[in-house]
C-alpha cells in the first residue's frame, strides 16, 4: 500500500506511536523506488530552521542559502524525499 501511495502521490506521510516500525517500512518501501532517494534523519535537528541545512546535507547539495539552493536543484525532478524522526521539526519539515 505504501509502495503505491509512494507511486501516486507528492506528499505521502506515515504516523504512529514511537517504535512502531514507521522508519522501517519506509526503508523497505523506498527500496523498489525507481530514481533518487534520499534519507534525511532529522533527530539530531534542534530548531525548525535548521531542517533545511539537514536536508541540504543529506541530498548532498551545497550552498549558501541551503533551502534555495534545494529548490533549484530537486524542483523540477523527480526525486524521493523521506524525513525521518521529524515531529519535533514539523514547522521545518
Amino acid at each position: 500500500m505504501l509502495r503505491e501511495l509512494l507511486a501516486s502521490r507528492r506528499l505521502v506521510t506515515v504516523t504512529g506511536p514511537g517504535g512502531t516500525g514507521k522508519s522501517r517500512l519506509a526503508a523497505e518501501a523506498v527500496r523498489a523506488v525507481d530514481g533518487p532517494v534520499w534519507w534525511c534523519e532529522l533527530s539530531p535537528v534542534g530548531a525548525d530552521d535548521q531542517v533545511p541545512r539537514a536536508v541540504a546535507a543529506a541530498t548532498g547539495i551545497a550552498g549558501a542559502d541551503p533551502l534555495e539552493a534545494l529548490r533549484r536543484a530537486i524542483a523540477d525532478r523527480p526525486a524521493l524525499l523521506v524525513l525521518d524522526t521529524c515531529e519535533h521539526v514539523l514547522t521545518g519539515a
